[in-house]
């Protein structure tokens, strides 16, 4: 009887080592996913000096996110001219859309 007492310390142990890990990875996971999210709708939106808001998650069954990209808009003509862009991106295909977002406001995350 005392083998399965000595035994349930080391599988408990093995088993918080591997939730702890898999949090880990999951973290890294969602900065990963964060990061490219951000890179691409910065560039999807054609703005110099981007600069994204957090990202605006929906049901999974959507399979999209958003986001807010303000910046300055690159044409000679508009003289530095400000703007922002809503950003789509779809989580499968990792495309982003973007259109102008007039009124709206991101704030500098960084």
């Amino acid at each position: 009887m005392r083998l399965p007492i000595l035994i349930l310390p080391v599988l408990m142990t093995a088993t918080l080592a591997q939730t702890s890990s898999a949090h880990a990875s999951s973290d890294d996971a969602w900065a990963a996913f964060n990061l490219k999210v951000a890179e691409t709708c910065a560039a999807a939106s054609g703005l110099k000096h981007a600069h994204v808001s957090e990202i605006v998650g929906f049901d999974d069954t959507l399979g999209k996110v958003a986001t807010l990209v303000s910046g300055v808009y690159p044409q000679k003509a508009l003289k530095g001219a400000h703007g922002k862009m809503l950003c789509i991106f779809d989580k499968a295909t990792g495309k982003a859309w973007t259109d102008e977002a007039k009124g709206w406001n991101a704030p500098d995350l960084r």
